[in-house]
C-alpha cells in the first residue's frame, strides 16, 4: 500500500509551515500524520510501552532480586545498578550517531536488541563481573531507544506538536512501566528475566510499524528551544521532555571553559541541590525491593504492585503540577515535593527502627507518598533548570541531566555500602540526610530566581530601545 499524502516542511524567516506533498512511500514507515486511532497517537507508541515496562518495570524490580537471591551483597548491587546508570548516559552518543548516520530506525530496534541482551545475561550469567555487564547493557540499549523515540517527534513533526506527542509518548511509557512492575513481582526473578529478554520481539516487530523515513517529505529540520519552550515542554510532556531536552541541547566541549560562570550562579546552586537529592534518592531506589522486603517485611508481590499503583495514580499529576508551577514559582513547587519525600524517608526510617506490631501499612502509605510525589519533582526541577541558566539554557539543561546521571550512579553504590554497614534501616534515613541538604540549597534560590527574572526583563527592555 502507498501514501499519497503528506506534509512538506519549509522554513521561512524561521518559521515552519506546512504544505500538501504527494509522498509514494510504503505505509508502515511513514509516520501518520492523522493517526489511525489518534490524531497525536502512532503503532510504535506500543513498542515505546514495552520499553516503559523493561526499563522501568522489570528491570527495577528483577535486577536487585537477581542480584542478591544469588549471593550479591548490597555493595554489589548498589554498583549493578549504577552500571544500568552509566550505561543510560550514552544516550547522547546515540543522539549524535542519529543525526550524523541517519540510521532512527536501526538505533531504535538495536536498542530493544540490547535490553535483551542484558537481561538474558542475568537469567543464564552468574557473578559479579556478569551483572555489571548485564546491567550496563540494560541501560546502554534504553539510552538507545529512548532517545530515537524522541527524535521520532522532534525530528518529524512540527514543533507545534511537539507537547501533545511527547505527552502521548509518556503516557503510553509510564503505562508500561506501571504493567512491567505489576507482573515482574509475580514472576520469579529468573524466568522474569527470560520474560523481559522474550518480551523485546514483539517490541521489534511493533517498532517497525509506522516508523518514519528519513529525508522524506516529512523529514523537519530540527530547532533550538528557547528557554520557554523547554519549560513549556517539561510541564506538558513529563519526564521524556528531558531526552529531548538533551538531545537538542547537548553539553559540548565548548562550553567547557564557561562552566566556572555557571558554578558562581544561582544555576550552581540548584545544580548542587540536584546532586544532593538525586544521590540521595538513588540510594534508596536502588535497592527498594530488596529493602521493603528485609526492613519491613513486605513481600516482592506487594512492593512491585504498590510502586505500580502510585505510578499510575501520579501520571495525571503532570498537568497539575505545571499548573501549580505557573502559579507559585517552580521553587515553592521544587522546595514541596522535597519535603514530601524527606518526611516519607524519615517516617520509613522511624518504622524500620522501631518495628511496630504492623510496620507494613505505614511503610506502604509513606512509600506511595514518595513515588506519588514525583510529578511535582520532576516539572519544578526541569523549569528551575531554565528559569537559572546563566549563559544559555543549553549547556545548562546538559549539566542538569549528567548531574541527575551522575548523582544516580553514585547513589546507587552509596546506597548499597550503606545497606552493608549499617544496615537496611539506615539507608532511609541516609536518603532523607540528602533530601534536607538538597532543600537547604533550594530555600535561597526564591530570591534569586527573582532576580534573574528582573534581569531578564531589564535585558528585553534594552533590546527593544
Amino acid at each position: 500500500m502507498s501514501l499519497h499524502f503528506g506534509v512538506r516542511s519549509t522554513m521561512s524567516n524561521r518559521e515552519i509551515t506546512n504544505t500538501p506533498a504527494t509522498v509514494n512511500t510504503p505505509e508502515r514507515q511513514v509516520i501518520a500524520i492523522k493517526g489511525p486511532v489518534h490524531h497525536w497517537i502512532e503503532p510504535w507508541y506500543l513498542a515505546y510501552a514495552i520499553l516503559g515496562a523493561l526499563a522501568s518495570g522489570l528491570a527495577a524490580i528483577l535486577i536487585p532480586l537477581v542480584v542478591t537471591n544469588s549471593g550479591g551483597s548490597s555493595t554489589q548491587l548498589g554498583v549493578a545498578i549504577a552500571a544500568l546508570n552509566v550505561g543510560a548516559l550514552f544516550a547522547p552518543i546515540w543522539g549524535w550517531a542519529a543525526d550524523r548516520s541517519l540510521a532512527y530506525r536501526a538505533i531504535f530496534l538495536s536498542g530493544f536488541l540490547l535490553i535483551a541482551a542484558g537481561f538474558l545475561g542475568f537469567t543464564v550469567m552468574h557473578g559479579f563481573g556478569a551483572w555489571l555487564i548485564s546491567a550496563y547493557l540494560v541501560g546502554f540499549g534504553t539510552g538507545a531507544s529512548n532517545t530515537v523515540a524522541s527524535l521520532f517527534v522532534v525530528e518529524f513533526t512540527p514543533e507545534s506538536e511537539w507537547s501533545q506527542r511527547i505527552s502521548w509518548l509518556q503516557t503510553f511509557n509510564a503505562l508500561g512501566a506501571v504493567l512491567g512492575m505489576a507482573i515482574a513481582g509475580l514472576l520469579q526473578p529468573g524466568f522474569g528475566t527470560l520474560v523481559a529478554a522474550f518480551l523485546v520481539i514483539p517490541a521489534i516487530l511493533v517498532g517497525g510499524w509506522g516508523l518514519p523515513v528519513p529525508r522524506s517529505a516529512f523529514h523537519i529540520p530540527r530547532l533550538r528551544l528557547h528557554a520557554r519552550h523547554v519549560a513549556h515542554l517539561a510541564r506538558r510532556g513529563g519526564p521524556n521532555a528531558v531526552a529531548v531536552v538533551g538531545h537538542i541541547h547537548r553539553l559540548r566541549l565548548s562550553d567547557l571553559p564557561r562552566l566556572r560562570i555557571i558554578f558562581n550562579s544561582a544555576f550552581g546552586v540548584f545544580l548542587g541541590s540536584w546532586f544532593f537529592f538525586s544521590v540521595g534518592i538513588s540510594s534508596f531506589s536502588s535497592l527498594y525491593p530488596v529493602l521493603m522486603l528485609r526492613s519491613f517485611g513486605v513481600g516482592v508481590a506487594t512492593s512491585s504492585m504498590l510502586m505500580s499503583i502510585a505510578t499510575l495514580v501520579s501520571i495525571p499529576l503532570y498537568n497539575l503540577a505545571g499548573r501549580l508551577s505557573l502559579r507559585y514559582g517552580p521553587v515553592q513547587l521544587l522546595g514541596a515535593g522535597i519535603c514530601a519525600r524527606m518526611i516519607a524517608l524519615v517516617t520509613l526510617g522511624v518504622v524500620a527502627y522501631l518495628h511496630p506490631s504492623s510496620p507494613a501499612l505505614p511503610a506502604l502509605v509513606a512509600f506511595g507518598l514518595f513515588q506519588g510525589i514525583w510529578p511535582l519533582l520532576s516539572v519544578a526541577s526541569n523549569d528551575l533548570a531554565a528559569e537559572l541558566a546563566p549563559i544559555g539554557e543549553g549547556t545548562a539543561m546538559g549539566l542538569f541531566n549528567a548531574a541527575a546521571a551522575a548523582a544516580s550512579a553514585l547513589g546507587a553504590i552509596t546506597g548499597g555500602a550503606v545497606a552493608d554497614r549499617f544496615g537496611y534501616e539506615s539507608v532511609n534515613l541516609f536518603a532523607a540526610a540528602g533530601a534536607l541538604l538538597s532543600l537547604l540549597c533550594v530555600l535561597p534560590l526564591r530570591n534569586a530566581r527573582r532576580q534573574v527574572k528582573n534581569f531578564q526583563t531589564r535585558t528585553e527592555f534594552v533590546s527593544l530601545s
